[in-house]
């Protein structure tokens, strides 16, 4: 049986939202081990919907990381949704990460990964 989501994406799952595959879709069929209040950076969230997602059906803290959206941008977003206490919107390139080495409980990249060239070795 599928789980009841806590809130209703349908009015976001269109192309203003969309930057790439749903990442809805991706997120639930992804069945993430994530507990409440874990610190998650979304890495390349786009425009926030992937941060929205784990921060409404996981109740977790995300940094929403993107090199191409405005935080600004993000943040409006969020807060239009009541969730700028929980969802904090970042501009960061994947190669030159602004936090200490444990800060985050998970690092999730939906269909963004490709996009950073691993300078860093990050995923290694």
């Amino acid at each position: 049986m599928k789980k009841q989501k806590n809130f209703d994406y349908t009015p976001y799952c269109n192309g203003t939202y969309f930057m790439g595959p749903n990442v809805i879709r991706l997120l639930e069929e992804a069945h993430l081990p994530l507990k409440k209040g874990m610190r998650i950076l979304d890495l390349g969230c786009g425009k926030g919907l992937s941060s929205l997602y784990l921060a409404k059906e996981y109740e977790v803290t995300v940094f929403a990381a993107d090199l191409w959206i405005a935080p600004t941008e993000n943040y409006e977003f969020f807060r239009s949704l009541g969730m700028e206490d929980q969802i904090f919107p970042i501009y960061a390139d994947a190669n030159a990460l602004p936090f200490a080495k444990g800060f985050f409980d998970a690092i999730i990249s939906v269909d963004a990964y490709h996009y950073f060239r691993c300078r860093s070795r990050l995923f290694l």
